[in-house]
Order: C-alpha cells, then sequence, then structure tokens
C-alpha cells in the first residue's frame, strides 16, 4: 500500500513538473538578430527579449546608402530622427534573423552646354530622403548671348522628356542621366516698340512668330517690364519671358492667340488680369531662378515627393489613396502592400484638407492609367476635398510650398479651370523668402520626417500631444444638391483614363462636431451616398458610423489618429476595398 501510495505521489509531482516545463517552453526567451550586410552596421545586435514583445535596433548606413525594406513577415517600420535610423519590429513571436534590403541613394546628371558657352558639368545628387533629384537652374552653368535657356531635355534636339530649370527628373541608380541645354533664340528686337531708359519697358509687338521670345537685352539694355496692351490681339500661341523681366502689367496680353506661358521664378508682378479675354490660356512653364522655400517653412511641400512615387509608378498597377491628412496619417501602407500583395503598388497621396485639392486631382490623374484604383476619402468637413470650392484662398502657400520643389507639376493643370492660379502664384513670390535648398526635406522640431516609402507618416504616434483644436462639421449643406458636380466631372477624368474610382470615408471625432450636428451622422452617410450613387464612375463603398471616433483616438489634431487607432482604421478601409475590388472581379487569382 505504501508502494503504491509512493508511485501516486510521484506521478502527480511528474505530471506537474511537466506542466510547469511546458509552461516554461512557451515563455522561454527568444533571440532577435538583423543580418549583417555591407553597407549598414546595426548597433547592439542580437537582442533577447519575450515572445510578442518588440524590438527596436539603431542602424548606422555608409555615406551613400539607404534602407529600403526587410524580409519580415511581421509589422515593422523605420523611423529617422535627427539622422538617426530605428527599425521596429513588432510583435516578435519566434526566435528571428531578419535580412535588410538596401540601396544606393545617390544620382548622377551630366549637364551639356548644347551649343552655349562650355561644354559639360557632372553633379551628383544625394537621394536620402527624396525619389527624384532637382535639376540645376541652368543659368549659373551655361550662357548663350541672344538665347533663353528654357529648360533641359534627355535629347539633343529636344525630341527626349522635357525638364524644366530646377524641376525633377527621373535618375536610374548608378546610370548617369545625360540632360542638354534648350535654347530659344530671341525674336527680331525690331518686332517690339519699347520705352528706353536704364530699363527697356515692352509696349507693343507687331511680329508673326508663333513662338515669341522676349529679349532679355535690347541695344545693351536690360529687358525688366511688359506694358499693358504691349501683345493685344497677339497671334503667337506661346510666349517665353526671360529671367530678366519683374513685371507684367494689367492686360498687357489682351485677346491674345496664348496657349502657352514660359516665365521664371523672380518675376514680381504678373496675374490673371495680365491675360484678359485670352481664352486658349491653358499651360504655364515656370523655371526656377531663386531658392525654395518650402521645406523650412511647411510639411505640405512632400506634395512634390508624393508626386513623385506616382510618377515612378506610372506604369505600374497601382492603387492611388487620396484624401487629407486624414488620409496621409491614418493609413498604414505597408500593412495595405503586405495585403496587396504584389498586385498593386500602393502611394498615400494625401497632403492637406484645406489645400486646393483640384489642382492637386488634375496632378494626380496624369498618372492614373488603365486598372488602377483611385481611393478617395473626402474629408466631410473641407469644402475642398468635396470640390464644393475649387478657387484658391488663405492656404495657398500649403500648396505652393510643394509645387515649387518641382514647378512642371504646373504644366499637367489647365488654367482655364483656375482663372485665380496666377494671382495666386504671385502673392505666392511675393510672400515666400528664398533661402531653402532643393537638399532639404521637412523634419519637425523632434527631428521626423513626414512620408515613408508609401508617402505616408513614419513615425509612432504613441499618446496624444497637444490641444486638438481643429473645426470638425457634419454639416448637410455640404452635400447637397449640385454642389457635389464639380467632384463628379473629376471622377469622370479619373475613369476616362481607365482607372476606378472607390470612395470612403475620412475619420470624424464625434467630440469634436458641435453639439447639434452630432446627430447628422445617418443623414450624412445617406446624402452621401445618394450623391456617389448618382454618379456613373465612381462607387460609395464604406458607412460612416465604422470611422467615427472620440479624443482618446486622436494624436496632435482632430484628423491624425494615433497610430493603434490609424492601423485599426487602415483594417477597416482594407476591408472595405477587398469586398469592392470581390465584387468588381479584381481579386480573381489573386
Amino acid at each position: 500500500m505504501k508502494r503504491l501510495w509512493f508511485i501516486l505521489m510521484l506521478s502527480a509531482v511528474l505530471l506537474l513538473w511537466g506542466c510547469q516545463a511546458l509552461e516554461s517552453e512557451h515563455t522561454t526567451a527568444i533571440t532577435v538578430a538583423l543580418e549583417e550586410i555591407p553597407g549598414c552596421t546595426v548597433i547592439d545586435n542580437g537582442r533577447i527579449i519575450e515572445p510578442g514583445e518588440d524590438v527596436v535596433f539603431e542602424l548606422c548606413m555608409d555615406e551613400g546608402i539607404m534602407f529600403s525594406s526587410v524580409d519580415y513577415s511581421g509589422e515593422y517600420y523605420l523611423d529617422i530622427r535627427n539622422g538617426r535610423y530605428l527599425l521596429y519590429l513588432l510583435d516578435v513571436q519566434y526566435p528571428t534573423r531578419v535580412r535588410m534590403n538596401l540601396t544606393t541613394h545617390y544620382r548622377t546628371i551630366v549637364y551639356h552646354s548644347n551649343g552655349g558657352e562650355g561644354d559639360f558639368v557632372t553633379r551628383n545628387y544625394d537621394m536620402s530622403f527624396h525619389v527624384r533629384p532637382n535639376t540645376s537652374i541652368g543659368t549659373d552653368l551655361f550662357s548663350r548671348r541672344g538665347y533663353t535657356l528654357v529648360g533641359w531635355n534627355t535629347e539633343p534636339d529636344g525630341s527626349g522628356v522635357p525638364v524644366g530649370l530646377g524641376s525633377r527628373v527621373s535618375v536610374k541608380p548608378l546610370e548617369p542621366l545625360n540632360l542638354y541645354a534648350q535654347w530659344k533664340p530671341w525674336s527680331d528686337s525690331s518686332d517690339f516698340t519699347y520705352l528706353p531708359g536704364m530699363y527697356i519697358t515692352i509696349t507693343g509687338y507687331h511680329g508673326s512668330d508663333e513662338i515669341v521670345v522676349v529679349p532679355e537685352e535690347i541695344n545693351g539694355r536690360e529687358v525688366r517690364m511688359i506694358a499693358s496692351g504691349a501683345f493685344r490681339n497677339c497671334p503667337a500661341r506661346h510666349v517665353i519671358l526671360p529671367k530678366s523681366i519683374h513685371v507684367v502689367e494689367d492686360r498687357a496680353f489682351q485677346n491674345c492667340a496664348l496657349r502657352e506661358l514660359t516665365l521664371f521664378d523672380n518675376i514680381e508682378a504678373i496675374g490673371s488680369g495680365s491675360f484678359v479675354d485670352c481664352a486658349e490660356f491653358r499651360m504655364l512653364h515656370v523655371n526656377a531662378v531663386e531658392k525654395p522655400f518650402g521645406y523650412r517653412y511647411r510639411r505640405e511641400s512632400c506634395l512634390a515627393d508624393k508626386v513623385d512615387l506616382l510618377i515612378e509608378a506610372k506604369e505600374d498597377q497601382k492603387i492611388v489613396f487620396y484624401g487629407g491628412c486624414s488620409m496621409w496619417y491614418n493609413l498604414d501602407g505597408r500593412m495595405v502592400q503586405d495585403a496587396l500583395g504584389d498586385s498593386y503598388r500602393v502611394i498615400n497621396a494625401g497632403v492637406n484638407g484645406v489645400m486646393n485639392s483640384a489642382v492637386q486631382m488634375q496632378i494626380i490623374t496624369a498618372y492614373l492609367g488603365e486598372g488602377d484604383i483611385f481611393f478617395h476619402t473626402p474629408e466631410l468637413s473641407s469644402q475642398t476635398q468635396l470640390l464644393t470650392v475649387t478657387t484658391f484662398g488663405k492656404h495657398d502657400d500649403k500648396l505652393w510650398c510643394g509645387l515649387e520643389y518641382n514647378y512642371d507639376m504646373l504644366s499637367l493643370v489647365d488654367l482655364r479651370d483656375f482663372p485665380g492660379l496666377l494671382d495666386s502664384f504671385n502673392q505666392w513670390l511675393n510672400f515666400k523668402q528664398a533661402f531653402g535648398s532643393y537638399d532639404d526635406h521637412y523634419v519637425d522640431g523632434a527631428g521626423r520626417s513626414f512620408y515613408d516609402p508609401y508617402g505616408g507618416i513614419p513615425f509612432a504616434r504613441d499618446q496624444q500631444e497637444g490641444p486638438l483644436e481643429d473645426e470638425v462639421f457634419l454639416d448637410p449643406l455640404y452635400i447637397q444638391g449640385a454642389s457635389m458636380a464639380q467632384l463628379e466631372a473629376y471622377y469622370q477624368r479619373i475613369a476616362a483614363q481607365g482607372a476606378r474610382v472607390y470612395v470612403s470615408y475620412a475619420c470624424v471625432n464625434m467630440d469634436a462636431v458641435p453639439p447639434e450636428q452630432r446627430e447628422n451622422t445617418r443623414i450624412m452617410d445617406e446624402l452621401f451616398r445618394q450623391a456617389i450613387d448618382e454618379m456613373e464612375y465612381a462607387v460609395l463603398i464604406s458607412d460612416i458610423q465604422d470611422y467615427l471616433y472620440h479624443n482618446e483616438d486622436f494624436y496632435d489634431t482632430n484628423y491624425h489618429l494615433l497610430s493603434v487607432s490609424a492601423r485599426e482604421n487602415t483594417k477597416k478601409w482594407l476591408r472595405d476595398l477587398f469586398v469592392q475590388m470581390e465584387a468588381d472581379g479584381l481579386l480573381q487569382g489573386k
């Protein structure tokens, strides 16, 4: 009996020990390491953590090398602060050895004078923070008597890709790009009448050139001004103003056949009043002479970087997410890219809800093609996002500080749709201070960058910072009646390019909505759904109730979610996206 009792007790002890051993097996610490590869040194590599913990590695990049991605099956992100690269691997469950993917970030351009004084100049560009380099303004490299330098081209005869002076161009790594100066001869000075003096003022033109190039000087005197009426009834289709022109007076080009205008960004006075009754005036080319201002001024200066992502992906099948900062901050681009795999390239084109959205949408549309998806989340508080307002206003600086980093984007905008564009441009040029650099990129006071490889916000937002003071409205008047006609017209443009238009909702902080409007969510959904349902080229794929939040979900404004809430919001967008893609037959075989 004692022997049997001993055996039973021993069995119980062994069973208890086995359970503890099994439990210990599931809680054993694991090792996480990054595979060391040339070009990057990992500080304090090889971490021991408990399963389910996050781990962060500091990376030291060699000159000319930048981080691309890692082969890690879970979630990760790269946080760049004051030149420090911090790689976060989230929720690591098993012993892991991760391989990094790096790329070189130098690009080389060879500039050729192509008939100007001098031969060629080679310049290297550090692409640590940009996809495409800004070209030289050219006027500091070459000159040619009797000609105006109007841009660059990838072919000497101008038959290749044109690039404005100071604008951006695509350059392959380790493969220098040749750019050739493009010169236009000045129109004959005898075709002009002018007022002599210390500086020349053009008072009339009686030539017949289809392309008129205003001389930079006449009789050794600099041409500074175009007087009112100087080009009245001019038959020219394209007028090129040299960098010497500072003022174009009202009605200077009244009733002209003008379609295109080329000028330099040091001009001091020019507005829509200079082109009264020019019904065909549609395209503006701006060459840079002044240094930019944007990156030291506004985070929205990365608009040019977001458009660069579109340009580089023009031939790829892609899904472009667009909205205000509620898209910029709240889309987890990597989560979406992982969910879609190689089927679509993910681009977050959202910037700021108060910027002129119609201008942005014209630019974006140029890079959409057959099979692409345009995923739009117009903020219901933003009349500019809803396109019920397409005019320019007090927030134009946010737009121009992005456009100035690639003025070639302006040539994609039809001036006939924006009669106030030149006035807005003129105000910007007189407002900005030219002390920036094309090598800059925007960082906040903590040294944090504001765009990742998908165009989204790269830094973690773990706790609320500052008061949430932005206005939030749920006003049915914003989306009633014919007010949505402009939005429908832009959706039609996008569909004409062969892309599908899916519409969803941006986040709404219900605690920030005026009390008298907090019961409007259902009527807003009904009105918006009715408006979109009546559009032939778009489909509303979501319900507003899924995108209602409260103060505790937000970071620093009523439109920027904390990281955890942004990930949940992204999952909702993905859920709605996949349902619609399935209905449209886009997930077959994927």
